[in-house]
């Protein structure tokens, strides 16, 4: 078979730079993603519930649909549906047009590009801006992703330098922490200047209507809240029924997918800004792309439906470790594109990508949901409508020999005696002749018996003596404990937060603004970006700072011209906000727009100073929904969930801390 795949696939391997980089990423993610699943107390038990939510969902995605696109309506968002791609093409370029908009700034979406839409805002004299870090450098090179996770996986900093020299018109040295630098204050321009934000959707909620959003890098945030429009894209199958099953899913996602507890990250957004707040998109759309999902509803392939772009497979595939991303020539790589591909592209097109496999199921132990990808593997290949005339005559001629035992007896002699004119080494036949040749031309073939386990087993006396079978424990449920003890749950969330590289300074109520303030000289800030005296201990705390510091408390005009107040805003050395809640499974706060609370002070300052309270720390996010966090949710445009200082891993796998979100964050916890 010379496939496209064998093709690219052949380039990879030679180029031993890539392999390099290949291996990097996947050893890297692999360790981390059995180690971030192993801490779980519950892992297989919330597998299985992960698998039996998304195979609900995807059973009743009409219902779920329905009742999910009524609630968007309520909730003010506006609603499309995009049969393909041409039609969500379309949507997004007249909503861009009706509001004049020149520049968009996109956060990551392999729905996107699924559905061609740079190409078709670029023919429309649109210009599209990619703001992940990886995605950018690739835009520049106009190359594709190379991975769902880390698109710039095949590249080292040496080439991004050059890229970014070549494309940018400054000299970048081959710096990972200069590289970001650079395309920070590249990027800053366009979240400041773009009309329309575009992202994808990584989970919409059918219950409220929220779209989930998860994200490390913070242009989600921004391309969310600084542009007056937001426009989301999902596919139709991105659902969950409630809140509690997307908690479910947020404690496996990330694990699966970079190794992490949680993401940097969590934009849950409900509606677009309301009267009571000071930002966000004032229009909000989202557009639900079938694009072919809905014919493979009933059909043998429903289940890669399933599928949360985890990428655990692509890193778990020794295929995949292999050739790379781009060995597919398709939107979507490894096990799963190699089903999704043909199922939603065509089988005549991608069908042999089936064949780029082993079967060894590393894909289906490294899913998260348990989608049986080496059987639908098997399918493909049966609906796959040419094979190799060679193949076809060896499978036939194996047939006819395995349906007669003698036959076959007769086939295993002849082939152990031809052994002895082939060369061998070591018990391997090292040269076979004909289209066998493709075999030996990259690996041995293991050399025939002379005598075949059949005749050796008939000869053998087994001596099998009886053992008792192995008990398993009862599967029990380990949940994380609740306990009335706060200071366990403070100490729980410390450690958590200065594991992910975040501060924290514990005091008393009457020591907090002495504090921020020794803190604020420390630092060296002279302009604060805040939240209003929208709690108590932020009244005193501004009295306070308004003394001795140029304090800001942001807010954006309805409409365009934000982009000097943007600019004027980024100037703030540190931004301080409250907190709604804290989760100490994750060191994970929980900020909302709800009653004149900024995203800005958490979002543009290099540092995040955020005030917590112990008594509104919950053990994790399914304990602060059960005592009425859903409630806080359908009562704010958006609530924020942020785990540390922004990050990234997109080059070379080098962790770089601050990229368009905050570097330091400070957690004063109040007694």
């Amino acid at each position: 078979m010379n496939s496209p795949f064998l093709i690219e696939a052949r380039k990879a391997i030679e180029n031993l730079q890539l392999q390099e980089l290949l291996d990097k990423n996947a050893d890297t993610r692999e360790q981390r993603r059995v180690s971030s699943l192993r801490q779980l107390p519950d892992e297989a038990k919330l597998r299985r519930r992960a698998k039996t939510i998304r195979r609900e969902t995807i059973s009743n995605l009409a219902d779920h649909l329905e009742k999910f696109t009524a609630r968007l309506s309520e909730n003010g968002i506006r609603v499309h549906r995009a049969s393909d791609a041409e039609q969500a093409r379309r949507i997004v370029v007249e909503i861009a047009k009706q509001h004049g908009a020149k520049l968009v700034a996109k956060s990551k979406s392999m729905l996107t590009e699924e559905i061609g839409l740079n190409e078709a805002l670029a023919s429309a004299g649109i210009r599209a801006v990619e703001t992940d870090l990886g995605e950018y450098i690739v835009q520049l090179r106009g190359e594709p992703p190379a991975h769902i996770l880390t698109p710039a996986l095949h590249l080292t900093k040496e080439q991004v330098a050059e890229t970014l020299s070549d494309k940018l018109g400054e000299e970048i040295p081959p710096d990972v922490a200069e590289i970001n630098r650079t395309a920070r204050g590249r990027l800053r321009e366009v979240f400041f200047n773009a009309q329309i934000g575009l992202t994808g959707v990584n989970f919409g909620v059918a219950e409220t209507g929220t779209l989930c959003l998860v994200t490390n890098e913070g242009n989600g945030r921004m391309v969310t809240c600084l542009p007056p429009v937001h426009i989301a894209i999902m596919g139709i199958e991105r659902l969950v029924p409630t809140m509690e099953d997307l908690a479910v899913m947020l404690r496996l996602l990330p694990r699966s997918a970079t190794g992490q507890k949680i993401t940097n990250y969590v934009s849950l957004i409900n509606s677009p800004r309301r009267d009571t707040e000071p930002d966000g998109a004032e229009e909000r759309h989202v557009i639900l792309v079938d694009n072919g999902r809905g014919a493979l509803l009933g059909t043998s392939l429903e289940e890669s439906l399933d599928c949360i772009r985890c990428g655990a497979c692509l890193n778990a595939c020794p295929v995949f470790r292999e050739a790379g991303g781009h060995s597919y020539g398709s939107v979507y790589s490894g096990p799963i594109g190699s089903v999704l591909s043909p199922a939603l592209f065509g089988m005549s097109e991608y069908g042999h990508l089936a064949k780029a496999s082993t079967l060894c199921g590393a894909c289906l132990d490294a899913c998260p949901v348990g989608i049986d990808i080496p059987s639908m593997l098997l399918r493909v290949r049966a609906a796959t409508p040419s094979i190799d005339p060679y193949v076809e005559r060896g499978l036939k001629t194996y047939a006819w020999l395995a349906r007669a035992p003698g036959r076959f007896r007769l086939a295993q002699r002849l082939a152990a005696l031809a052994t002895r004119f082939l060369p061998t080494r070591a018990g391997w036949i090292t040269s076979l002749p004909g289209p066998m040749a493709e075999w030996t031309n990259f690996r041995d073939f293991p050399a025939f018996a002379a005598r075949p386990l059949r005749t050796r087993l008939h000869n053998m006396r087994l001596d099998v003596q009886p053992r008792s079978p192995e008990i398993e424990p009862p599967d029990e449920t380990h949940p994380l404990p609740e306990t009335d003890r706060d200071d366990s749950k403070v100490d729980d969330f410390v450690l958590e937060l200065e594991e992910l590289g975040g501060e924290v300074i514990r005091c008393s109520e009457n020591e907090v603004v002495d504090r921020v303030v020794g803190k604020l000289y420390v630092l060296g800030a002279s302009r604060v970006l805040a939240w209003g005296p929208v709690e108590p201990i932020l009244f005193t705390l501004l009295q306070r700072l308004e003394e001795e510091f140029h304090v800001t408390l942001p807010e954006l005009p309805v409409g365009a011209g934000r982009a000097e107040l943007l600019a004027e805003y980024d100037q703030a050395e540190v931004g301080i906000t409250g907190s709604l809640a804290a989760f100490a499974e994750t060191g994970t706060v929980v900020l909302s727009t709800a009653s004149r609370r900024s995203l800005l002070p958490s979002m543009l300052p290099a540092v995040h100073l955020v005030i917590v309270r112990e008594k509104d720390i919950y053990p994790n996010m399914e304990a602060w929904l059960e005592a009425g966090g859903a409630h806080y949710v359908a009562n704010s445009s958006s609530v924020t969930f942020i785990s540390g200082p922004s990050r990234t891993a997109d080059i070379e796998m080098s962790l770089t801390i601050g990229v368009h979100g905050p570097s330091q964050v400070i957690a004063v916890v109040i007694e």
